[in-house]
């Protein structure tokens, strides 16, 4: 009798794990789709490949591998586990999940892998209190620490956005614009101002909004960074810019053109953002680095960024509003499908702090 209960006992352990196992590989399915879908951005030329592979590397079955086992061997009372198993119950994808078991590592999705970075405690970390972000009606989101609100509500546009009513922006209190100023073709190289670049970066101004610039780099070396530099520096050279100048580093995911940076090693990429960063300081302007996990985890290395501060792109999700990186960053764009008062279409939010 006591062997047929541990027999019985035995199913119903196994009954469990492959229902959860079969949830996690739905959710992982999902995770793929959505994390390829939120980390496109509007640039017809956007996004790069490092040379280098990660600390830690995991397949999508061998990351289910782990969660399975973290369900099995993990005691009841663990709270990891049981919100684990909550979120999976939700619907919540893989990528969330691996983020909850492993809380000293950063987890980056990538080309149907996932990429395990130690967070560097030599590093500044990211030290705002989750408890301060609130996601008001409207899909902005604010920021207050004792009470006092610490930041900053901004947008950021190209060309893609149409023709944009920056009056009809500032009186949706939005604080702080980002104008892209140009591009380099992935595939061509070729430097390209943007179509609308004049025309926001004058709208913006005159409406009273603080103004940045942006610039989406794909130079192969220090040479072409310097040469975007300079692209930027003589597009802004009638213009007042009034917050730091940023540096649009992202990786290309389009597969039907041989994207120029695709070998581009870490070492390089990192050499080339430094590069462009001290072309536009030496002429007077701060600057900024802006990017996604892939970018800051993947493409650069952080550790020679210390110096620098970020922008960082993490996009809110149903069960995901809070920012998702574990070093310092100076402004967080939150959502790429958010609307703004006078902007045609979906609009990029961000916010800033201090």
């Amino acid at each position: 009798m006591e062997d047929k209960k541990k027999g019985i006992n035995r199913l119903r352990k196994y009954l469990v794990v492959v229902t959860l196992l079969d949830i996690f590989l739905l959710a992982g399915c999902i995770a793929l789709l959505f994390f390829n879908a939120s980390e496109k951005r509007e640039l017809e030329e956007a996004e790069s490949v490092t040379g280098e592979k990660a600390a830690m590397e995991l397949t999508e079955e061998e990351a289910m591998s782990q969660i399975e086992n973290t369900v099995i061997s993990g005691n009841s009372e663990d709270e990891r586990v049981k919100r684990v198993r909550t979120l999976a119950e939700s619907g919540t994808t893989a990528l969330e999940m691996l983020k909850v078991l492993f809380p000293q590592q950063m987890v980056v999705a990538d080309e149907g892998a996932f990429h395990f970075f130690d967070i560097n405690k030599n590093l500044k970390l990211n030290e705002y209190d989750n408890a301060g972000f609130v996601l008001g009606k409207g899909g902005y989101m604010t920021y207050s620490e004792n009470g006092e609100s610490v930041g900053y509500k901004g947008i950021d546009v190209s060309e893609h956005n149409g023709e944009i009513d920056w009056e009809q922006v500032a009186s949706d209190n939005v604080e702080f614009a980002y104008i892209r100023a140009g591009i380099r073709g992935y595939g061509s190289g070729k430097l390209v101002e943007d179509l609308r670049f004049r025309e926001n970066i004058e709208g913006a101004s005159a409406a009273g909004i603080n103004v940045g610039v942006y610039f989406f780099t794909q130079a192969l070396n220090e040479t072409e960074a310097v040469e975007e530099a300079d692209f930027l520096l003589n597009l802004i050279s009638q213009n007042r810019v009034d917050i730091p100048i940023a540096i649009d580093v992202e990786k290309v995911e389009d597969t039907s053109t041989t994207v120029r940076t695709k070998k581009l090693s870490k070492e390089q990429y990192t050499n080339n953002v430094l590069a462009f960063c001290e072309r536009i300081k030496s002429n007077g302007y701060d600057t900024i680095i802006y990017g996604n996990g892939k970018t800051f985890m993947l493409l650069l290395d952080i550790n020679r960024l210390e110096n620098y501060d970020k922008w960082f792109a993490d996009y809110i999700g149903r069960n995901d509003t809070l920012p998702y990186f574990p070093y310092k960053f100076r402004i967080w764009q939150y959502n790429s499908s958010g609307s703004c008062r006078g902007v045609p279409g979906d609009c990029d939010l961000n916010l800033a702090f201090y």
